[in-house]
C-alpha cells in the first residue's frame, strides 16, 4: 500500500452536522496502524454529545497502540468498547453508535463497522460504493454484543467514507470530503 486509508463519516443534516462525531488513530512502532471515525449521541445537546465522544475516544485509545495483525487489532478495538459506561453515551446509551474501524499492516487492511449502510471510496473523481447492501460489514447501529466481522483487502482507496441511513451519498469526492468536514 502506498498510503494508509483515512476513515470518515458524513456529517448529518442540520445546524450541528458533526455533533457526536469523533476520529482518531494509533500507530504501533512495528507498523500496525488503526484508525476510526464514529458518531454517538448526535441527537443530544452538544455537551452530552461531546462527553459521549470523549468516552468513545478514551475507550478506543486506552492502553495505546496495538501490537497484533490487522484482524486481531480490530477485535481488540471492539473489546475496548466493552468497558464503556453506557450511561455516559447520552440518552440512547450507545444504541445510536455508528463506527468505522480500520487496521492496516504490511499485508493490507481490515475494515469493520456498525451503523452504516454504505462504504464509499474515490474512483475517477466520484465516490463509488466500496461496500453496500446486505454485506455483513454493514448493519445496525449500537455497541455490538458479538464482535462484527472484518473485510480484508490488500489495497484500499485513500479515503473510506461511511454513510448511515440519514444521508444521501455525495456525487463527487470534493463534495463528499466537505460533507465529512474535510477541506479538499
Amino acid at each position: 500500500m502506498t498510503s494508509p486509508p483515512t476513515p470518515l463519516l458524513l456529517g448529518r443534516p442540520g445546524p450541528w452536522p458533526f455533533a457526536g462525531y469523533f476520529r482518531g488513530q494509533l500507530v504501533h512502532p512495528e507498523g500496525l496502524r488503526v484508525a476510526w471515525a464514529g458518531r454517538v449521541s448526535d441527537g443530544a445537546d452538544l455537551t452530552v454529545a461531546w462527553r459521549a465522544t470523549l468516552a468513545m475516544q478514551q475507550a478506543l485509545s486506552r492502553k495505546g497502540p496495538i501490537d497484533a495483525d490487522r484482524r486481531r487489532a480490530l477485535s481488540i478495538l471492539w473489546a475496548r468498547l466493552d468497558g464503556v459506561h453506557r450511561e455516559g453515551l447520552g440518552p440512547a446509551q450507545g444504541a445510536d453508535l455508528s463506527l468505522l474501524l480500520l487496521a492496516e499492516d504490511p499485508d493490507g487492511i481490515a475494515v469493520s463497522a456498525v451503523g452504516l449502510r454504505q462504504l464509499l471510496g474515490p474512483r475517477e473523481g466520484a465516490l463509488s460504493p466500496w461496500v453496500r447492501g446486505a454485506h455483513p460489514l454493514l448493519g445496525a447501529p449500537g455497541i455490538p454484543v458479538a464482535r462484527p466481522g472484518a473485510l480484508t483487502s490488500e489495497e484500499a482507496p485513500a479515503v473510506l467514507v461511511g454513510i448511515g441511513d440519514e444521508v444521501d451519498a455525495p456525487r463527487s469526492v470534493g463534495e463528499g470530503l466537505l460533507m465529512c468536514g474535510v477541506w479538499p
